[in-house]
């Protein structure tokens, strides 16, 4: 069960859904959404949240959460519009039979839940720091097998375009009677402590001068002027961003700097011109990401590719050649 822990009078009782959009956006539903203006009006709303949270008497713990807690944090740099997100994730701890022994049924049902999750992370984690090493090809990350390690998708999907970090804290017990607890947190922390290593594939990688995530701001400016035709100030629009922080703006964003410059009776004019620049901006995003390299990370081009194939049909059409002449010798 997913449930909001901040729920308005409308969402009272609503299931929290998590799913995937089409564009392969983690989708979350049925949440409230809570707009502060200070680190106390963020404390306070914490402090509500963690008292709604699922706690209980174990064996090992008289507050032992039952439940994980998922607090999503966006963050808005008012000057260029770009967004970022946090997402602070306090895992439930898992139980060994030993512990759980002496629970009852909706508690054994609880913990089957959470070492099943916790279970799917730790999976995740190993398949990601696979994957990070030198050769990746051929590993897949079971991330869509839980919820919670969908809802974590940017950490774990290794062909995810957006940036990310991550932070892991493994909570302890000091406590010689726990080691084995203290152990298998360890156990799962461990695997994100290595590097991210680039591979010789990676490091040799031809740069992709169209990608519009690599342009420097001017280079960004220089772009918007001329799909735009100069009917929009370019600095303006594009403002001090560089290529990546542009083209992680949403489309109602574009709308937004379009209108801003939009003379009285042109608005209707500015909004398609946000709307060519958009989709322009994501033609290039995704002809980047779709760009046929060589084993050797060189690029080719169309006009390669369309040589490519013109050899590779004059081969084809000169081995048919040489089978036919064969098949003539040998039925004379």
């Amino acid at each position: 069960e997913i449930r909001d822990c901040l729920p308005d009078a409308a969402g009272e009782g609503k299931g929290v859904q998590i799913g995937e959009g089409l564009n392969g956006a983690v989708l979350i539903r049925n949440t409230k959404t809570h707009i502060v203006g200070d680190a106390a009006q963020l404390g306070n709303l914490i402090k509500r949240a963690n008292a709604t949270r699922v706690t209980a008497a174990t064996a090992k713990n008289e507050t032992s959460s039952r439940s994980h807690g998922v607090a999503i944090l966006k963050v808005k740099n008012k000057k260029t519009s770009v967004e970022g997100t946090l997402y602070v994730i306090d895992l439930a701890g898992s139980e060994s039979a030993k512990d759980s022994k002496d629970h009852d049924k909706n508690r054994m049902k609880e913990t089957k839940e959470i070492n099943s999750s916790l279970l799917v992370l730790k999976d995740c984690i190993r398949a990601r720091t696979n994957a990070a090493g030198a050769e990746r090809d051929g590993i897949h990350v079971p991330y869509r097998r839980n919820k919670l390690t969908l809802l974590m998708k940017d950490v774990f999907d290794i062909g995810c375009s957006r940036l990310c970090s991550t932070v892991v804290i493994a909570h302890t017990s000091p406590l010689v009677s726990d080691i084995s607890h203290t152990k298998n947190t360890v156990k799962y922390a461990a695997p994100l402590r290595v590097a991210v290593a680039s591979s010789n594939r990676q490091k040799n990688l031809e740069l992709d001068l169209l990608d519009p995530a690599l342009w420097s701001n001017d280079e960004m400016v220089t772009w918007v002027q001329g799909v735009a035709s100069g009917k929009v100030d370019a600095k303006l629009f594009v403002n001090s961003l560089s290529g990546v922080q542009f083209c992680a703006l949403s489309e109602n964003e574009f709308y937004a700097r379009a209108e801003a410059q939009a003379q009285l009776g042109d608005e209707e004019g500015m909004m398609e011109i946000a709307k060519t620049l958009y989709m322009g901006m994501w033609t290039l995003i995704v002809d980047a990401k779709t760009r046929k390299r060589r084993p050797d990370g060189s690029i080719i081009t169309p006009e390669q590719e369309e040589e490519e194939r013109r050899q590779l049909e004059e081969k084809t059409i000169e081995r048919a050649k040489v089978w036919a002449e064969r098949e003539k010798i040998m039925k004379g």
